[in-house]
């Protein structure tokens, strides 16, 4: 007996999908987060949930969770708690906590366009080889928008409109807000034993990075990155974020990761300078040392006003050489730690 010609291929099932929020003191902020993903248009038969981690909020949180499940019973929702303070230990304990195929990162202030999970879904069905998938962001901003915001637009996480038609295009690097990964691949990411160097923003600091570190560890692990134009969420930016000292703070605090995400840069860069230098702790130091010397002279030279990239610039060496300071007696071991991972 044999078997028709003209039947149709079996068409693959949709991946499920698990929604990680996580959260420290969010209260006034998850409302329109979760507004956003109850009006989701999701395709018939596709299985997701929505996460909210705790990160040991010390407001209302845990309360505005349970207020908004009622108001959206449709709404697949979950608190969990995670006590250990900082961004990457709420995102590893929403992997843990995840029940499906497909973990998308959403912070807290992110507000998704209506087909975002139907397209997510839809893309890693028909591209196995995607590992991580990102979109596109705009600002929402309260107030009035800084005359430099554009300029420095990547550093509150925002790509700005999508340019042309809708398209996928391979990525080094992914925000994790607004990124999905497939849950196999942060599990062999969890098998190369290789322990997190960056905790991710804690409270009210702002020397984040663990989203570079995540990304630096599925390319050592053979994945593969991507964006696609199609996705679109909008991040909310509050006025206190608006403003140039916020900035430089921002500036400062990606010196201070930089020093431990040289873990991840050295130990994969083509460089004309022999390792040795490159993991060489006292090398960076003097580095650092006169390129903040350089700049001082040029700002001496030629006074800043708001908007000069100068100013921000000395703000990463700062920050930068505050933190070579602070792990001058394990700096070596940190890359070492690193090549060991990229190795395994």
């Amino acid at each position: 007996m044999s078997m028709r010609q003209d039947m149709a291929p079996v068409e693959q099932p949709w991946p499920s999908i698990s929604v990680v929020i996580c959260c420290h003191n969010s209260g006034s902020r998850l409302p329109e987060t979760l507004r956003h993903l109850a009006e989701q248009c999701t395709p018939a038969g596709l299985r997701w949930e929505t996460l909210v981690i705790d990160n040991a909020s010390t407001d209302n949180t845990a309360s505005v969770v349970d207020q908004l499940a009622a108001q959206y019973p449709s709404l697949p929702l979950r608190l969990v708690g995670e006590p250990k303070l900082g961004t990457a230990y709420a995102r590893q304990r929403g992997i843990a906590e995840a029940l499906y195929e497909i973990v998308l990162f959403v912070d807290d202030d992110n507000w998704l366009a209506p087909n975002y999970l139907a397209l997510v879904t839809e893309t890693f069905r028909e591209h196995p080889e995607i590992d991580g998938l990102g979109g596109m962001s705009t600002a929402c901003c309260e107030g009035p928008e800084p005359s430099w915001l554009q300029r420095f637009e990547r550093w509150y996480a925002v790509t700005g409109p999508a340019r042309g038609k809708s398209m996928l295009s391979e990525d080094s690097f992914l925000w994790t807000a607004g990124t999905a990964f497939r849950r196999r691949t942060l599990d062999r990411i969890r098998d190369l034993g290789a322990p997190l160097l960056v905790s991710g923003r804690r409270g009210q600091s702002l020397d984040a990075g663990e989203d570079h570190e995540l990304c630096y560890l599925i390319r050592l692990s053979g994945g593969k990155l991507y964006r696609h134009s199609g996705l679109h969420f909008r991040h909310y930016l509050p006025a206190s974020r608006l403003t140039w000292d916020y900035l430089k703070r921002l500036h400062h605090g990606g010196g201070l990761v930089s020093v431990k995400l040289d873990a991840y840069r050295l130990s994969s860069t083509n460089s004309i300078w022999p390792q040795w230098i490159l993991q060489c702790w006292s090398a960076h130091l003097v580095n650092v040392c006169l390129q903040i010397l350089v700049r001082r002279i040029a700002l001496w030279c030629s006074p800043a006003v708001e908007g000069d990239p100068r100013v921000l610039n000395l703000e990463v060496y700062r920050g930068r050489l505050e933190a070579l300071w602070t792990h001058r007696h394990r700096y070596r071991q940190m890359i070492a730690r690193a090549a060991a991972a990229a190795n395994s």
